[in-house]
């Protein structure tokens, strides 16, 4: 349905600019450009191409500022790599790898040289000439002294590329060369090619060592770990691990429907990767040769590789597109338009975040992922994580069965745990000045810490049943307590109890203050949300739900409440007349949990349905869906800055989600050229679309 309304408003505006009618600049015609660049922009990060997604978005912006195209662009620029350089060669980039250090890329080109390149300036190194035929295959030796270069028509080369000499000149193989590899020690070298042989050589001597055999083409080799067995894919659809001290075929892998164009030994020489043009990729046990996963793309895969530790996959397509993997479930990161013609090859640097590509169409490009990642999922808590606050910026409080735990959030969004106390806590609450948390447990008990020491300043007496919501007045002297049913007010200053609020016949299930700190609500499973007066301890307000409540949270600025709970749509009140302003989300099954960010301007919901919504809260408009997680969502928080949202989910997983670039948007219709620039990309006004610069020379 997105891309025939696309077509509508591309005909609308083809019909438009043809007409000549009306200033070329007028609001109709913005809004009109506008919102086909959004619906691009929507249509790019379906497909995960976040480089048109930013570019689009930012194109939308330049003519109409929306809320929904700042989101659009912050997700996507979050997410999208850039393309640190590009080059144009003439002829095919056939091979390439990167040193050890990540500083250099070699490239073996079908003009028969072999290049280096500086890679975070670009600059050309050297040429190495000495191949009559086109390069196939380069590989740098584990101390980054000496680089392999080999192709038609079957020797190998070994040039000390530092001094730009060369080395040696191997003879053996009677046809092309595609696939070349060190051993871990530097000692062996391997390839193998068109002649169906796999060979390892004597890397000082260049004598032959061993030979294996396959049926068809060999097209990709490489060592073991512990450099004791060596992999071979090849065109008769398989995959074999020759073990090198027996001299025999160890395991064959079979299962792939076309030939296995790429494989891989994970850095601890448990699993292998193979990668064929089945448009599949499997995974393997090492030792046994057991099928562990598959992935399965929507695209034909020409080329792969993928980091030590199975974490990135960077695959290349006969149609020019190159693909970000996650190596753990396939999910698809990103993909990229990044030539016109087939991707020959791909490298990963060592540092897991640089990628080159190089084209049959002479374009080698060399991208990086962004230092930061969008999303963090964290699979270290052993238990459903069912609370979750900020007692600072990057310091989280979580709650769960097992206790309550701390976890410090570093650079790269990696969270560091410590241990906090082992008693199953079901909610949390900060005072506002960051001091205090209040833990509320399944026994019924309410602890109040010290936020930076953990240590306990004080214990409530036990409510009735387990305590599912705390919550600390804007001036922190009061902490509401959530019983079954009622609501208990403590100060915290000498933990003396100054309130009982009656009128639920059910649990309370959420708390909350508003920003005068003179009014709480408070929603049940009785099917009801009350406000209260908190001053004369009275009820103010009851408002039928109809259903089950599980989440209520005031506005920072206005009176405003939002409510949600089970089969019933997100509700917004204004809670002074009692009045119902909007409704939001009328489908949902469940809300489970609510976040206000903390400037007020987007809410965050989740619940029984996979991942975690956000919303333009004074518009009402649902901006996009933070997936990843499976199950039920059912704690969220952001971070006191709104630089990040967390969710904890029922599949015992926490997701960190980057915010500030939503908070915080770049200016409209700033640096645009820039930002095309950034992605590769290039504007034609004259066809009204984004294509990808072909490279410079």
């Amino acid at each position: 349905m997105r891309w025939w309304c696309l077509a509508l408003l591309l005909a609308s505006c083809s019909a438009h600019r043809s007409s000549g009618g009306g200033a070329p600049d007028d609001a109709n015609a913005r809004d009109l450009r506008a919102r086909i660049h959004e619906a691009r922009g929507e249509a790019a990060t379906e497909s995960r191409q976040w480089s048109v997604a930013a570019a689009s978005f930012a194109l939308a912006r330049a003519s109409r500022d929306s809320l929904a195209a700042q989101w659009g662009q912050g997700q996507a620029v979050d997410r999208g790599s850039t393309l640190r350089w590009s080059k144009r060669i003439q002829g095919s980039v056939l091979a390439l790898a990167f040193t050890p250090d990540g500083r250099v890329l070699a490239s073996g080109h079908y003009d028969s040289v072999v290049r280096l390149w500086d890679v975070e300036r670009g600059e050309l190194l050297a040429e190495f000439k000495g191949h009559t035929a086109e390069v196939h295959a380069v590989a740098f030796s584990p101390d980054g002294r000496w680089l392999a270069s080999a192709g038609r028509p079957g020797e190998l080369r070994v040039w000390d590329w530092r001094q730009g000499r060369p080395r040696a000149v191997i003879p053996g193989h009677t046809d092309v060369v595609l696939g070349l590899a060190f051993s871990p020690d530097g000692r062996r070298l391997a390839s193998g090619g068109l002649d169906k042989a796999v060979r390892v050589w004597d890397f000082e001597t260049g004598a032959e060592q061993l030979r294996f055999e396959h049926d068809d083409n060999v097209i990709a080799v490489a060592f073991s770990p512990d450099g004791r067995r060596l992999l071979s894919t090849s065109a008769d659809r398989s995959a074999r691990v020759w073990d090198l001290e027996s001299r025999k075929e160890v395991l064959r892998l079979v299962g792939h429907g076309e030939k296995v164009e790429a494989g891989a030994f994970s850095s601890d020489g448990q699993r292998i990767m193979t990668a064929a043009g089945d448009r599949a990729v499997r995974f393997w046990d090492a030792r046994s040769g057991r099928l562990t996963d598959v992935f399965r793309n929507s695209g034909d895969v020409s080329v792969a590789a993928i980091d030590g530790g199975f974490q990135l996959l960077v695959q290349g397509g006969w149609d020019g597109r190159v693909q970000l993997l996650d190596g753990h479930g396939g999910a698809l990161l990103e993909r990229m338009d990044a030539h016109h013609a087939a991707v020959m090859s791909v490298a990963l640097s060592p540092d897991g975040r640089t990628f080159a590509s190089g084209g049959m169409d002479g374009v080698l490009g060399v991208w990086r992922r962004p230092e930061v990642p969008a999303q963090v999922l964290l699979r270290g808590p052993g238990v459903w994580v069912e609370a979750l606050a900020f007692s600072q910026d990057r310091e989280l409080m979580t709650g769960g069965e097992d206790g309550w735990r701390r976890w410090r959030i570093a650079e790269g969004r990696e969270l560091h745990p410590e241990v906090g106390g082992a008693e199953s806590a079901v909610s949390l609450a900060v005072s506002p000045d960051r001091e205090r948390i209040a833990v509320g447990t399944l026994k019924g008990r309410v602890l109040v810490l010290d936020a930076r020491s953990g240590r306990m300043l004080l214990e409530l007496p036990a409510a009735n049943g387990s305590v599912r919501a705390v919550a600390f007045s804007p001036d922190g002297a009061l902490l509401a307590v959530a019983g079954d049913p009622d609501i208990q007010l403590w100060s915290v200053s000498d933990s003396r109890p100054v309130g009982l609020l009656q009128g639920h016949t059910g649990k309370v299930w959420a708390l909350a203050f508003d920003s005068t700190g003179r009014r709480l609500a408070s929603g049940s499973a009785d099917k009801t949300v009350r406000t209260w007066d908190v001053e004369r301890r009275q009820p103010l307000l009851r408002l039928d739900m109809g259903e089950p409540v599980r989440a209520v949270v005031f506005t920072p600025s206005e009176p405003h409440l939002v409510t949600a709970g089970m089969r019933q749509p997100l509700r917004v009140w204004d809670v002074t007349e009692g009045r119902l302003l909007k409704t939001m989300d009328a489908k949902t099954v469940g809300v489970l949990a609510l976040a206000v960010s903390p400037d007020g301007r987007f809410l965050a919901s989740s619940g029984v349905e996979a991942g975690v919504k956000v919303w333009g809260l004074h518009s009402g408009e649902q901006l996009g869906t933070f997936t990843g997680q499976q199950g039920f969502v059912a704690a969220l928080a952001f971070s006191p800055d709104g630089a990040l949202l967390v969710s904890a989910a029922s599949d015992r997983t926490l997701q960190l989600n980057r915010f500030d670039s939503i908070v915080h948007p770049s200016p409209a219709g700033a640096g645009l050229d820039e930002l095309l620039r950034r992605y590769g990309l290039v504007w034609d006004e004259a066809r009204f679309r984004l294509t990808p610069a072909a490279g410079s020379d």
